[in-house]
């Protein structure tokens, strides 16, 4: 059983009448790469806030390592970033090499480390001079300082183009192979979480909705065979007639997750039950799509 090394219980942030988190309870397993999914405004960014103890929480409680009293300690384990921000005449070796000195930590060969694994070594330029995924990888390579056992991305790949997005999810990856840091990542981009994280939150409106792993999201996303139809409940009773019972309804189409090479079959038991078949086809749900479903209430997600 995997360890559990953050939990949240009933956490809760208002700002006057308006809930940005509502009772939210999340449960971080060591080595996980956790996606935390939501769309702008969701209350990612508040949830990181509360646990790194940069907002005070107005309800629930915060639980970091099996410590609950003193979370300072506790957070003092860990690793943020949070729109990253150095000084802009600093290079990138002079800036974590500061940020050991305020940090209290001995460098001992853990700047240069470092900046190899964001791929920042050699770089000489000043901060103000940086491409916007170069600021997040040194700001990564910020959180990374002292070794933390648990490692906040907030938005690592905001605003970044096609290569900046990837050379991030190659660093993210190669230091949870590396190093098995277990990390929590907040984006509103699922298919780009999905290549790295291993569990997933999505919150709306300040609300944990669900948490799932990886391979259970999967499962929520596989081919489907589609059917719409004049009559359900006839439907139904004739598919069930011929042994298909996992029979679900999405609208006014019909949706099975099985017998899916059995369309011909199928398509002739219905019409010749009396139904009309007006469409019948194969689709695969799309990542984006069960994420907007989920938020949206669907039924099926």
């Amino acid at each position: 059983m995997a360890q559990t090394v953050m939990q949240t219980h009933g956490l809760t942030k208002k700002y006057g009448e308006f809930h940005a988190l509502n009772a939210v309870s999340l449960t971080l397993n060591q080595g996980d790469v956790y996606g935390l999914v939501g769309r702008n405004g969701a209350g990612k960014t508040t949830f990181f806030k509360c646990v790194m103890g940069l907002a005070r929480t107005t309800a629930g409680t915060i639980e970091i390592g099996g410590e609950k009293a003193n979370l300072s300690a506790a957070r003092r384990k860990m690793g943020f970033m949070i729109n990253p921000s150095f000084f802009p005449y600093l290079n990138p070796r002079e800036s974590l090499k500061y940020l050991c000195q305020i940090k209290g930590f001995r460098d001992k060969g853990e700047v240069e480390r470092l900046l190899k694994l964001v791929e920042l070594d050699g770089v000489s330029k000043t901060f103000k001079a940086f491409s916007l995924g170069m600021k997040q990888r040194l700001g990564i390579a910020g959180a990374l300082l002292g070794s933390p056992s648990i490692v906040v991305l907030d938005e690592p790949i905001n605003g970044l183009d096609p290569q900046g997005i990837i050379d991030m999810r190659e660093v993210i990856k190669n230091i949870h192979t590396q190093s098995g840091t277990t990390f929590i990542i907040s984006s509103h981009i699922l298919s780009e979480l999905d290549l790295v994280a291993t569990r997933f939150g999505f919150i709306e409106q300040g609300v944990l909705i669900k948490e799932i792993t990886h391979e259970d999201l999967h499962e929520h996303t596989k081919k489907s065979l589609f059917m719409e139809v004049d009559d359900i409940p006839k439907a139904i009773a004739v598919l069930n007639a011929i042994g298909i019972k996992d029979v679900s309804v999405n609208g006014n189409r019909l949706a099975l997750e099985s017998h899916l090479n059995q369309s011909n079959q199928i398509a002739r038991a219905l019409i010749n039950g009396g139904v009309e078949l007006y469409d019948l086809h194969r689709q695969e749900t799309t990542l984006e799509e069960y994420f907007m479903r989920l938020i949206g209430g669907g039924q099926n997600a």
